[in-house]
């Protein structure tokens, strides 16, 4: 199966088959998402739904990447240096979760 990005010849990875995305596009689509939440959070009231939404997708994505990492590693070192970053956005995105759960609570 190759990756569903239009122009894009690279094969999907087993883990990332129900994305339908290789692990290039998976990982911008990471970064582009945690960028995304992490506005949200700054602009946005903390709703559960965005709470639940947000942790939702940094764990989901997390073990997208764990397993990645420990069952199919890539062999460029450039790639396993793009999926470290991406692991260390999602800390990031969770830490800013973890605050603004925080603030709105010191609010109620």
């Amino acid at each position: 199966m190759n990756c569903k990005v239009s122009g894009c010849p690279n094969p999907v990875e087993v883990q990332l088959e129900a994305q339908e995305l290789c692990l290039e596009h998976f990982v911008g689509d990471v970064q582009d998402r945690s960028h995304r939440f992490a506005r949200r959070l700054t602009e946005e009231e903390l709703s559960e739904a965005l709470q639940r939404e947000t942790s939702q997708f940094v764990i989901f994505a997390a073990a997208k990447i764990a397993a990645i990492g420990t069952e199919n590693p890539p062999p460029s070192q450039l790639m396993r240096g793009k999926l470290l970053n991406a692991m260390l956005m999602l800390a990031d995105l969770r830490e800013r979760l973890d605050k603004a759960f925080a603030k709105e609570s010191k609010r109620e």
